[in-house]
């Protein structure tokens, strides 16, 4: 009985040092992207180069990904509620929005097919330079991806 309290403590206190250390690191490059924009005075936004930092360490592999899964999988569940401020800021701008209601879906049906053609394109234009069989794995692979999830 002694030994299952002290092992339910022990993997608590693991899975919370593994939380904290995956909201650390992501603090970390918040905090660096804001530092940059500091330095460097350009009108980004310090979240932004902070997400460019951490995108290009993990893609250098230089963090592991699954130091990050943590706060990730937390953040990832509740992400619809970082949209409800953006939801009620947007009720200060009814006029606004009652006034330009056109023009603005307008913009946001021609950009989304212009994003989806351009990649379209890109994928078609990028597949056709690799091996046949590389580009097969891509889209078999690809294809798998979406079933698993």
């Amino acid at each position: 009985m002694i030994n299952n309290k002290l092992l339910l403590n022990k993997t608590t206190i693991v899975s919370a040092v593994k939380l904290v250390r995956s909201a650390a690191i992501l603090l970390l490059f918040l905090y660096l992207g804001k530092g940059l924009t500091y330095l460097t005075s350009l009108p980004i936004s310090g979240s932004i180069f902070g997400l460019l930092l951490l995108f290009s360490a993990l893609s250098l592999r230089l963090i592991p990904l699954s130091y990050l899964l943590p706060t990730a999988n937390i953040l990832l569940n509740y992400i619809t509620l970082f949209f409800v401020p953006v939801g009620v800021g947007l009720l200060q701008y009814t006029n606004l929005l009652a006034e330009f209601w056109l023009v603005i879906v307008i913009s946001s049906v021609v950009s989304t097919f212009a994003v989806l053609i351009s990649v379209g394109w890109l994928y078609q234009k990028l597949t056709q330079k690799l091996p046949s069989n590389l580009s097969q794995g891509l889209s078999q692979k690809s294809a798998c991806s979406r079933v698993e999830k």
